[in-house]
């Protein structure tokens, strides 16, 4: 494909132009998201300053994939793996084994090690730092690599319309949104370069013309053979970062481009193109090798195994075999007649080659291939978005995203299916080749949403060829006018309103509900921690929350929406699916959870139930010990609840919470209290109240429901049978702990200003040993308090002054000394007294004394007892 001549400098002066225009718009979309996800990063707090969990940064609701990708960057920084090949964030207690790319996870990891070294940030933190900014400058590269092959090969013309595209089509830069460090970016570009490759192979096909000429099939067998050499790294690079997500595009390319050949082949030899069957020789046996190669760096010589879900040497030998099946039957059919059965052997073995995998597949079934097991088959096809029919994602997005998808970034291919309707046989072979190809990856995308970005790759092609098909021998301006239309009316367009969008999201500081989750989940990361602030936390929950919350908490989890985690989606299923408290508790024990989060929007009990059981009927569902935990409240004895209520600024999400410790050494009455914590949490008082009720009849000498019940009357104001619950309580503590629970009860009703409780509390504090502090208190108060019946200046100046002789410098002492002298009529030595206190409070720095003591001086000289 040849869409324009010129020389290099202004090749490269107008690619750098446009780089620099992109680069600006990534840039200043990566700064968007970062000021966007901070403001969602601060929801959740609950008034304090930074989250506490040991990850902490907010992510899109659709980037779950990238908070997994931060943990297994973390587990190559922390461990002695080279390769990522297992880990044991989930499928607890066992681990599972992982088939991502290793190089992507060092990427992660490296830009984290980086920004560890240039910040002094902890390393954990600043690798999720670096999520927001690793994607946007993997972008910029990619976007320079491959839009400066595109203008080398194609012109200059090619090159802006490959570079905008790569940044504006908004299926292309899905995969490279800032923070969302998965690998559907490199999967998009790997098929992107797949197809542009094969686009400037001629699929196959090539024209000789002039030098300096135009036209949008290769100029040359050498120019074809660069497309067959670009097209086939860029799959087998594909191959390394996800065989699954590559093998059909591969498939599409090679059929497409078979089916072609058979049906406007002799058409195209007539109008005198040149048909090269070396071309899908060079592409199939590169495109093997590559992807064998690949193989080799991720896989030997210590994890080869027959996993075909990943990338494989049977998948090698396959592509190596359509690419020599399609020469073999091209060389036959447009040569002698006398040739085309001869030797049939090189037919038959290409097509051997291409068997394998599918019979290895068909024969091992979900020992090789696990995802054909019809829980995870299923688990797919229900439950997972990205493998739901498109039409079904269109729901709840609105007629804008449905036309996006389906009229702007189709435009290239309805044109292309109207050219092709008109010109029919006549049509060129190429535009043939993009346009079927379009058909079938579109027709995936219809299919599985998940095809989509896919998609885009052969949208970009179609672009680059009707604009050289409609334009290619204009006149020179009128194919800059053809390209600027191509560029800014289809791909530009999206890029500006993404800034724009992100612009007015932070202005009016609007947050997405989805995205406000996981300030959700990080909460009851930080509640869950607390409830076990040391030792190791095993989480079931639901597959999303178990990504999530498990990603802040840094904890163990079961199921996980990975292929590679089919035993702990199942064994999560069993505990949750369970027909009874028994059997759930022996699940719990085999697996070693911890801790259960019920979480109302994503609680999967259903679904669960139903994949592991797929006759179960309803009333066999509301059976199970997840719907019973959930819906029925019913707790057993082993589960202790964790008191939990959604953070105010979190409310509006109308999600609800039930977390749960295992406890198995908890007695009912332990188990009672906690439920009674968790009904104040969620704001039930009175039931609250009448669990704190029975366990004070059912276990009397169980100090924490009187003091609980102490707390519930102090807040309706209830002071006098607020302070008997105390006391009650207290006495019932170990020894030790006491002294500080009467001296902070105390506090606490002095702070309400109900100085006769608080004295209540003192006296009975003293009671039971002499404490000078608490003695202190109790004497300022009976100095200073307003009412007449409560005052006492003789015992306040008794008290005080024993106090002081063990600790002779301090204010506190010597104030309630100063306030009892005062009361008692001796001013002069009040004021000697205080200001003592004032000299030693500044001495040792402490701010209150230095802040309270002057105006009580200032009584004093008046001559005027204080008052509080």
């Amino acid at each position: 494909m040849q869409l324009s001549n010129e020389s290099p400098r202004q090749r490269w002066l107008i690619m750098a132009a446009v780089w620099v225009v992109l680069t600006t718009l990534v840039v200043w979309h990566a700064l968007n998201t970062r000021e966007y996800l901070d403001v969602v990063g601060g929801l959740g707090l609950r008034g304090a300053a930074a989250p506490s969990t040991p990850l902490k940064q907010a992510f899109p609701a659709f980037a779950a994939d990238a908070q997994t990708w931060v943990r297994h960057a973390l587990t190559l920084l922390e461990g002695d793996q080279m390769r990522l090949r297992h880990t044991d964030i989930d499928n607890a207690p066992y681990g599972r084994e992982v088939h991502w790319n290793s190089a992507w996870a060092w990427m992660i990891a490296l830009a984290g090690k980086m920004d560890h070294w240039l910040s002094g940030q902890p390393l954990p933190n600043s690798v999720e730092r670096m999520t927001i900014w690793l994607n946007p400058f993997v972008l910029i590269v990619l976007v320079v690599i491959m839009s400066s092959w595109a203008a080398r090969r194609g012109g200059v013309m090619a090159g802006v319309v490959v570079a905008v595209a790569m940044v504006g089509h908004p299926r292309l830069y899905e995969g490279f949104f800032p923070s969302y460090t998965d690998h559907h970016g490199l999967l998009s570009v790997a098929v992107l370069g797949l197809c542009l490759g094969a686009t400037f192979m001629g699929a196959g096909w090539w024209f000789p013309r002039p030098e300096g000429s135009t036209g949008i099939l290769p100029g040359s067998r050498e120019a074809a053979r660069r497309g067959a050499i670009f097209s086939a790294l860029s799959g087998a690079f594909g191959m390394w970062v996800s065989a699954a997500s590559t093998m059909p595009p591969i498939a599409i390319v090679g059929a497409t481009g078979f089916f072609v050949m058979l049906v406007q082949g002799k058409s195209a030899l007539q109008q005198g193109l040149k048909f090269d069957p070396s071309l899908w020789r060079t592409w199939g046996r590169v495109g093997g090798a590559g992807s064998f190669f690949f193989y080799l760096i991720e896989y030997f010589p210590n994890h080869l195994g027959l996993r075909l879900e990943a990338n494989h040497p049977f998948y090698a030998l396959a592509w190596w075999g359509a690419g020599e099946f399609i020469a073999e039957i091209g060389e036959r059919l447009f040569g002698a007649p006398a040739d085309r059965f001869r030797n049939p052997k090189r037919v038959i073995l290409p097509l051997l080659a291409v068997a394998v995998a599918p019979l290895t597949i068909a024969i091992g079934g979900t020992r090789v291939f696990i995802v054909m097991d019809p829980f995870l088959a299923n688990l797919h096809r229900q439950h997972i978005q990205e493998f739901l029919p498109l039409w079904a994602s269109f729901r709840g997005l609105g007629w804008k995203a449905f036309m996006s998808v389906v009229g702007l970034e189709n435009v290239a291919l309805l044109a292309g299916v109207a050219l092709l309707m008109v010109h029919r046989r006549r049509y060129p072979i190429v535009l043939c080749f993009a346009t079927v190809a379009g058909i079938l990856f579109t027709g995936m995308a219809w299919m599985q949403s998940r095809w989509l970005l896919n998609a885009s790759g052969i949208q970009v092609c179609l672009a680059l060829l009707l604009l050289g098909f409609l334009a290619g021998n204009s006149r020179l301006l009128l194919r800059w006018i053809s390209t600027a239309a191509v560029a800014g009316i289809i791909f530009l367009p999206p890029a500006v309103t993404r800034v724009a969008g992100g612009i007015r999201d932070l202005k009016e500081r609007r947050v997405g509900p989805k995205d406000a989750n996981s300030a959700l989940f990080r909460d009851v990361a930080t509640v869950i921690r607390a409830s076990q602030p040391t030792g190791e936390v095993v989480l079931l929950t639901s597959p999303n929350s178990s990504t999530s919350v498990g990603y802040y908490g840094r904890f163990k989890t079961l199921g996980t929406l990975y292929w590679e985690n089919s035993e702990g989606l199942k064994s999560a299923a069993a505990v949750l699916s369970a027909r009874t408290t028994e059997e759930a508790a022996e699940l719990i024990k085999k697996y070693k959870v911890t801790h259960i989060a019920m979480i109302s929007e994503e609680n999967f009990v259903e679904p669960y139930c139903r994949l592991l059981h797929p006759e179960a009927t309803t009333e066999d569902v509301k059976k199970s010990f997840g719907y019973r935990l959930l819906v029925d409240r019913v707790i057993p004895p082993w589960l202790q609840m964790i008191p939990y209520n959604v953070p105010e600024d979190l409310k509006v999400l109308n999600v609800s919470a039930l977390l749960f410790k295992v406890a198995f050494n908890q007695s009912p009455a332990d188990a009672l209290y906690h439920i009674a914590l968790t009904k104040i949490a969620l704001g039930s008082l009175a039931e609250a109240e009448q669990d704190f009720d029975t366990l004070i009849k059912a276990s009397p000498a169980s100090f924490q429901p009187y003091l609980r019940k102490a707390e519930m009357l102090f807040a309706r104001n209830d002071f006098a049978a607020a302070a008997d619950y105390t006391l009650e309580g207290i006495t019932r503590m170990p020894p030790n702990d006491r002294l500080q629970a009467y001296a902070n009860s105390a506090a606490r009703f002095y702070t309400a200003r109900q100085r006769r409780e608080a004295v209540k509390i003192y006296r009975a504090a003293l009671a039971q040993q002499f404490v000078p502090q608490i003695a202190a208190y109790l004497a300022f108060v009976l100095a200073t308090t307003n009412d007449d019946s409560l005052r006492n200046g003789q015992e306040a100046q008794e008290l005080a002054e024993k106090a002081l002789q063990s600790e002779p410098n301090s204010p506190t002492m010597l104030n309630s000394l100063a306030a009892a002298l005062a009361e008692n009529g001796k001013y002069a030595e009040a004021v000697t007294v205080a200001e003592r206190a004032l000299a030693n409070a500044r001495m040792q720095n402490v701010a209150d004394a230095v802040r309270a003591t002057p105006p009580r001086i200032e009584a004093y000289k008046a001559g005027k007892p204080w008052r509080d």
